[in-house]
């Protein structure tokens, strides 16, 4: 009956996954494109990595429960004991964006038009920025108009500072408004100032990040450690009501967890001018 425990766990999981992941109101690729990048991406390790710790742990526990949790947290590793990559991400995109920005005001104000603006300072843009940069120039050549380019630059980007470029330079081309030089300077000086801000919140929010850090660790190594040193004071949870019980403190700790992650992130600012990046592709083939 063990394999049979370790599914009603896995399904109980992969339930409560699906009820958690269908709550959040995100933007969602296609389930192929999804399954897709999990299978081909470097997800598809993690995968890996969880099967093992799964199969790893219901063959020594012979606990269903203890194995969902072990292939639960092995996922999520990364995320909670890897750092702040995601705020490390997110700052190389704004100053890419910043950069950018400033770059493209000088080609403007060197009497460029906005078109050539972009596709001169297109290659000058940095990683995070010069794939979506470099397509919307080619688009541009290709010959796409420009509203449609700088709706599919927003699209890819996703981001709030590139909506507010994307939408100076649109009203600036629809009015041939001759002060856009001057509205990309105040918006490359504005996203360089958030960038300050968000390292200076990040600093003081790194103690607060080991701390949570420090709690999952210790947690983790004392659950061990007892089922390693001191297996009698854990036999409670060998029958169904003690898988029961254990499933409760697990969602418990699991919850405790995620709140605390939530705690030490920076909330994303919400894109105000979304509508206006949605790609009119009846009029992307061009004039």
């Amino acid at each position: 009956m063990t394999a049979l425990h370790v599914l009603c766990g896995l399904s109980v999981g992969v339930g409560v996954w699906l009820v958690f992941a269908g709550s959040r109101r995100i933007e969602r690729p296609e389930p192929l494109l999804r399954l897709r990048s999990i299978l081909v991406g470097t997800a598809r390790w993690r995968l890996v990595a969880v099967a093992v710790a799964v199969l790893a742990t219901a063959v020594v526990t012979r606990w269903p429960v203890a194995a969902l949790l072990a292939g639960l947290f092995t996922w999520a590793a990364p995320a909670l004991l890897g750092g702040n990559r995601g705020e490390q991400t997110a700052q190389a995109k704004l100053e890419a964006i910043a950069s950018w920005t400033e770059t493209l005001r000088g080609r403007l104000r060197a009497y460029a038009g906005i078109e050539q603006a972009i596709r001169e300072s297109a290659d000058m843009a940095r990683p995070p920025l010069h794939a979506h940069t470099t397509a919307m120039s080619t688009a541009l050549t290709a010959g796409v108009r420009l509203p449609q380019a700088l709706s599919a630059f927003q699209h890819d980007v996703d981001h709030h500072a590139a909506d507010l470029v994307a939408t100076s330079l649109r009203i600036a081309a629809a009015k041939h408004s001759g002060k856009l030089a001057a509205q990309l300077g105040w918006l490359a000086d504005a996203v360089r100032q958030r960038v300050a801000a968000r390292q200076r919140i990040e600093t003081s929010r790194a103690e607060s990040q080991s701390s949570a850090r420090i709690v999952i660790i210790i947690v983790v190594v004392v659950g061990a450690g007892l089922f390693v040193f001191n297996r009698p004071l854990l036999s409670a949870y060998d029958s169904a009501g003690g898988q029961v019980v254990l499933l409760l403190v697990a969602g418990i700790w699991t919850l405790a967890t995620f709140y605390l992650q939530q705690l030490t992130r920076l909330p994303e600012q919400e894109r105000v001018l979304r509508d206006e990046a949605e790609p009119d592709h009846s009029h992307a083939s061009g004039p």
